[in-house]
């Protein structure tokens, strides 16, 4: 880990250096010189990681840590002061910052001084060159999904698909996996999840993981959201006898399967049982667990099934396949018969246990030689050894296995593993904001940027890497348009623990746990003698505010924290006050996120809050996201930061002193994601400015009523806009012509547009052109479009030939549209969701036409006043999932080609007229047009909800 943050602190000070020249003209050579010995030391860290072991050693890499944090620390108090002292004050600052960094070069002598008396020898250059110089070595780049390798539990997953879907009186109620971890229980239960026949078969899914962590509402309230999603709101208001009452009634009324993942002790199941059938019922569960034991005390009568480990042969085409696949490039000299016979040997050490296999498989990818192969054969033997049972023996030497595989990653990758410890067990975690996480925590290099590339594309390589090592789960993204190619990650609780072990012995995070009444405990590593850390604080839902604020306020605490992210799964109701009033002790951080929190009284209003976050100048990372916390006065002493959120829920009022350019400063900006409510600007005509935000990538929710847009053709480097014009032609037309001048720019990086026009008055003024330069300029990327408001025929603002129009997203209201805008709308190649709504159409008739929207999945229909007639016809609409009609109350039927979408799960029928409703269900019978819609699996009609299979 010494070798990573030194390599950060490097990457940081070289960044510093290109991004502040003129702040640093006069200190540029003391910078140069720290970076230049930092980098000398950091040829001495792979032999003293080696020896860890020796505690005079892990003190000696722990004060190389700090000692590069500290000169991290000096160069940016410099800039912050150099920036915003006058100038008679400025001489004293240089002063002080050449004896500050003095005192740093006499510690590196020192540190050089150790290095020999410990026999710690540099990298030789040989070994350096092979390192490339610490950049990173990418082996892969994920463009689509890889196509999940899974092997040996075929005929597991046949057998057990037969038991779940037997009606017979010998049916089983409960299905149980049973096994160690890492034996893939979960893999296996997403096989049978997701297997046809369980989706033919049970008109309701849920899964749910439990972990070890875990509250009977809230694993009741999620499976219940997955069984009646549209009565979330509902359910989350419901008290603990409501939701037992309804998850009876919903297994009574309907085919249901739940899963409860990871379930670890009987405890867990007597404290859920009283929500699940005691008899008979047509719904089953099923289990996955470490302990049979459970699975017992849960139904006698249950099926347990225990997986068997792998076979040899299953082992090695396991390996195989993740070691050998296809699209790894390997070195056709090598001699391949031999590296099976490694191969062969080295998986007899995994015992059969697909964890083990897959993440050897994922050290290996990344070694395509095979001298390297014979050094991975050598280092395995003393992580695992072969012929051992799969007791908790072999649970420990698995654990010694992963940690060997964290220790083959590159030094910049093994803080981005740690961090994803962080968050909770089970949990998916967004990329988006992990990414941005990372860069704030100078965990991505700059040195390992391409041509062109952005640190976010960066930081998914990284993510890349660790998923082509098998050490990652991730979720892709399925929006062509996204800017990352994964969506979500996660750890295998295997992989989870390992990390949380390597966190707490290299300082990496302390974790505080605050938690409601006498059961109240601080899980911190307070005795840490690291000097910079980082503090993730977690609170239950009632957690105990006096015991909160009696740790926030206590002097010991006033260390160095780099970042400090609060997560409540459930939402507290308030926050420490205490936290409010003595930011002074967290005044280094890098990071800081408190999001969803909209309680704050008293000396933690969002006021004084916003005031106090002025003094957190070292920020990098700022989210209020969902909070009520007034943070513009204190916006622009923060020069330092990269992230942005302060979309929050209230409406905003900006009092005539705030500076209107307070944004201006923040030169480092990458991503700001500005408040989605409206912000009053208190009767002032000046707007919020933009100029000077070079090297902004992302912008959202910029509102023409309160920004000013003349500002955006400055920012050159956007690759994601969001903006809104709202009852102004004036400024719309303003805005487009700012637009135009990004599309003409040759060097435009935009590939995410996002606009919506309200109430403009379009159809009164040139609008049609507006909308057709929206629509044709290629390079603007347009993808979300919104107008609300009367508008011109879709006819003049969509060509006939719309190849090259991108809108995945269209919603339209009070359009007024005389003619069926269908024959246009359904060409739109990549349209996604269509939304309209309140006298869109006001005609007659509507068609969708046989080779009409083969992209669309979500289509609402909402008051078409007119509409009498709509037809459907074969082949339209082949992937729908999703079908609203509401306030439509001249239709006269559904259209008969609704048969024919037979992707479709879900129609919602809303405040249509009785005789209407009476066509498709009638007092729970089949209505005569029922037929259109019986292969639909949810039909909603008002509050009534109808699964069928």
């Amino acid at each position: 880990m010494a070798e990573a943050i030194v390599s950060i602190v490097v990457g940081r000070l070289a960044d510093l250096l290109v991004e502040k020249p003129q702040t640093l003209y006069e200190v540029r050579d003391e910078i140069q010189l720290a970076v230049t010995e930092l980098t000398r030391i950091k040829t001495f860290l792979p032999d003293a990681d080696s020896r860890m072991d020796v505690e005079r050693i892990r003190i000696l890499l722990r004060d190389v840590r700090e000692l590069a944090y500290d000169a991290e620390h000096v160069v940016e108090t410099f800039v912050i002061k150099a920036s915003s002292t006058k100038k008679p004050f400025q001489r004293m600052n240089r002063v002080k910052f050449s004896r500050k960094m003095k005192n740093i070069q006499k510690k590196m002598s020192l540190l050089f001084n150790l290095f020999s008396d410990y026999n710690i020898i540099p990298t030789s250059e040989s070994t350096s060159s092979k390192r490339e110089s610490g950049k990173l070595k990418r082996f892969h780049s994920f463009t689509t999904p890889e196509p999940q390798i899974f092997v040996g539990f075929h005929e597991d997953v046949e057998c057990l698909v037969r038991h779940l879907v037997n009606e017979a009186d010998d049916s089983y109620p409960l299905i149980s996996i049973c096994g160690m971890g890492g034996l893939g229980k979960t893999t296996l239960a997403q096989k049978i999840y997701n297997h046809s026949a369980i989706k033919t078969h049970f008109a309701g899914l849920a899964w749910v993981s439990i972990s070890q962590k875990w509250q009977t509402d809230r694993v009741l309230q999620r499976i219940l959201i997955c069984l009646v999603p549209e009565n979330k709101e509902s359910i989350l208001n419901m008290d603990s006898d409501k939701l037992v009452e309804y998850m009876l009634q919903i297994q009574g009324r309907k085919k249901c399967l739940i899963v409860l993942d990871d379930i670890w002790s009987t405890d867990t199941w007597d404290a859920l049982k009283a929500a699940f059938p005691a008899g008979k019922s047509m719904s089953k569960l099923m289990l996955t667990s470490r302990n049979a034991e459970v699975a017992e005390h849960v139904n006698l009568d249950g099926f347990i099934h225990k997986p068997e480990c792998l076979s040899p042969e299953q082992s090695w085409e396991l390996l195989k396949l993740k070691a050998l696949h296809t699209g790894n490039c390997l070195d056709i000299t090598r001699d391949v018969k031999r590296m099976e016979e490694l191969g062969r040997e080295m998986v007899e050490h995994c015992a059969g246990l697909p964890l083990a296999i897959v993440v050897l498989g994922g050290i290996l990818v990344t070694k395509p030689s095979l001298i390297e192969w014979e050094k991975v054969y050598r280092d395995s033997k003393s992580s695992l050894k072969a012929g051992k049972g799969l007791g908790e023996a072999y649970q420990r030497e698995i654990l010694s296995f992963l940690v060997w595989s964290y220790n083959d990653l590159p030094p910049q990758l093994k803080p981005c593993f740690l961090y994803l410890s962080k968050f909770g067990e089970d949990k998916w975690i967004k990329l988006e904001t992990l990414y941005q996480l990372w860069i704030a925590e100078g965990m991505i290099l700059s040195s390992d940027k391409g041509e062109g590339e952005t640190m976010i594309q960066v930081a998914e390589s990284y993510m890349g890497e660790l998923v082509h090592r098998n050490m990652v789960q991730v979720r892709f993204n399925d929006v062509e348009s996204s800017l990352t190619k994964f969506e979500y990650c996660s750890l295998h609780d295997l992989m989870r623990d390992m990390s949380l072990i390597q966190a707490k012995a290299e300082d990496f995070f302390e974790e505080i746990h605050f938690q409601s009444g006498n059961e109240f405990h601080l899980k911190s590593t307070t005795e840490s003698r690291s000097a910079s850390t980082r503090v993730v604080i977690r609170l239950d839902e009632e957690y105990s505010s006096k015991e909160a604020n009696y740790y926030f306020s206590k002097k010991r605490n006033q260390k160095c924290y780099r970042s400090i992210l609060l997560l409540c799964e459930f939402g507290a109701r308030s926050l420490p006050r205490a936290l409010g009033l003595h930011f002074a002790n967290f005044r280094f951080l890098k990071v800081f996120s408190v999001e969803n929190y909209t309680n704050f009284s008293g000396a933690f209003s969002h006021f004084n809050v916003g005031r106090a976050l002025g003094s957190l100048v070292y920020l990098r990372y700022l989210s209020v996201r969902g909070s009520n916390l007034l943070v513009f006065p204190s916006l622009q002493k923060l020069m330092l930061l990269q992230t942005l959120k302060f979309d929050t829920k209230k409406k905003i009022y900006v009092l005539p002193w705030m500076p209107r350019d307070v944004l201006v400063k923040l030169d480092c900006l990458r991503h700001l994601y500005l408040p989605k409510v409206q912000v009053n600007l208190m009767g002032r005509e000046s707007k919020f400015r933009f100029n000077g935000l070079s090297k902004l990538e992302t912008l959202e929710n910029f509102n023409a009523s309160w920004c000013e847009v003349k500002d955006l053709r400055e920012l050159i480097n956007l690759r994601k806009l969001t903006l809104a014009v709202i009852a102004s032609y004036d400024i719309l037309e303003e805005m487009m012509k700012n637009l135009a001048d990004i599309a003409s720019s040759p060097s435009s990086c935009l590939r995410y547009l996002g606009v919506t026009i309200s109430h403009c008055h379009l159809e009164l003024n040139n609008g049609l052109t507006i909308l057709k330069q929206l629509v044709y300029a290629e390079n603007l990327n347009l993808r979300d479009l919104k107008i609300y408001g009367p508008i011109p025929e879709v006819g003049l603002i969509f060509p006939l030939h719309v190849s090259t129009i991108r809108i995945t997203k269209l919603t339209l209201a009070r359009s007024h549209l005389e003619e069926d805008p269908m024959p246009i709308l359904e060409m739109l190649p990549m349209l996604d969701v269509l939304h309209m709504c309140t006298d869109t159409y006001v005609g007659k008739e509507m068609v969708c036409s046989a080779t009409g929207f083969p992209k669309l999945t979500y289509l609402f229909l909402d008051s078409f006043p007119n509409l009498e007639k709509w037809r459907v016809e074969e082949g339209s609409m082949p992937i729908l999932l999703y079908l609203s009609i509401e306030r439509c109350n001249k239709l006269e039927e559904l259209p008969r080609g609704l048969v024919f979408l037979n992707s479709l799960r879900v129609l919602k029928i809303f405040q249509m007229p009785q005789d209407f409703n009476d066509r498709l269900i009638r007092e729970d019978e089949e209505g005569p047009d029922f037929h259109k819609i019986s292969h639909v699996r949810r039909v909603r009609i008002d509050d009534l909800v109808y699964d069928f299979l």
